[in-house]
């Protein structure tokens, strides 16, 4: 299960991925999403993905051993700065960082500044402070952001997921478009300050939810999505359509979308 948190209070990106190489587009086009949406210098965000790269890929290849695990990815932009953190539950660093895979010669090259430190409970946590170029980072001429782009972060990640899942591209196009319009309309009817994206591959296309969100929350985002003569675009590009209330507390919109 890929998890996404996406602020709508503060720029601030929360992942949580599957500690495979499938996740390392995952973490690149988030950070990618993120850097455009706050008018990141192209050079800068070019370097800086290398960086979250090698910490994403040393958590693959040498946190984990024969047992499937999780790594969080946070993203917070600063006034020039877009802050990383890279955590694993695996089995910690070793006696020397640099044996352990991280690159940290290539990060430490690109970042303002690293700390590697062991979690309380066993694995590692990397931070890095990754420069954005010299302007000031905004959104809409609003600075420091005020939020993280919803919309933006939801539609490239699906679009990775529905590649990877091999979905045919008429239908990339068409869950991208039904992706769009929930994530658009869904702060509006969220429970909390963060909207948060459940993600699962399924063979020939994916699962989403999309919450948490108040009573009936669900069925006003299948209305929003309403547009002349289409109809509701949710529910006619989606091959299933469930409002989750597992969780008395908050409903989520469940969507399955596959190549039909």
């Amino acid at each position: 299960m890929i998890e996404i948190a996406i602020d709508i209070s503060r720029p601030l990106l929360d992942l949580r991925l599957p500690a495979e190489p499938d996740s390392l587009p995952l973490a690149r086009q988030a950070l990618r999403s993120l850097g455009d949406a706050v008018q990141a210098d192209r050079e800068a965000l070019e370097d800086a993905e290398l960086a979250v790269t090698e910490a994403c890929t040393n958590v693959v290849e040498h946190a984990y051993v024969g047992t499937p695990g999780v790594m969080d990815v946070v993203f917070e932009p600063a006034p020039t700065e877009i802050v990383v953190k890279v955590r694993d539950y695996g089995r910690g660093i070793g006696p020397s960082v640099s044996e352990g895979g991280f690159g940290l010669a290539m990060i430490e090259g690109i970042a303002n500044g690293i700390e590697v430190r062991s979690g309380p409970e066993g694995g590692t946590e990397l931070t890095m402070r990754l420069d954005m170029g010299a302007v000031p980072l905004s959104v809409n001429g609003s600075t420091p952001p005020g939020a993280a782009p919803v919309e933006r972060v939801a539609r490239r990640l699906v679009a990775v997921v529905a590649a990877q899942s091999d979905l045919p591209s008429d239908r990339i196009v068409e869950s991208l478009l039904a992706v769009e319009l929930a994530a658009r309309h869904a702060p509006s009817y969220l429970q909390g300050q963060r909207v948060q994206l459940l993600l699962e591959r399924l063979r020939g296309g994916f699962e989403m939810r999309i919450g948490p969100l108040v009573a009936d929350g669900a069925s006003a985002l299948i209305r929003e999505s309403e547009l002349p003569v289409i109809g509701a675009v949710i529910e006619r590009f989606s091959d299933e359509v469930e409002f989750d209330r597992s969780q008395p507390e908050a409903e989520r919109l469940k969507l399955r979308i596959g190549s039909r």
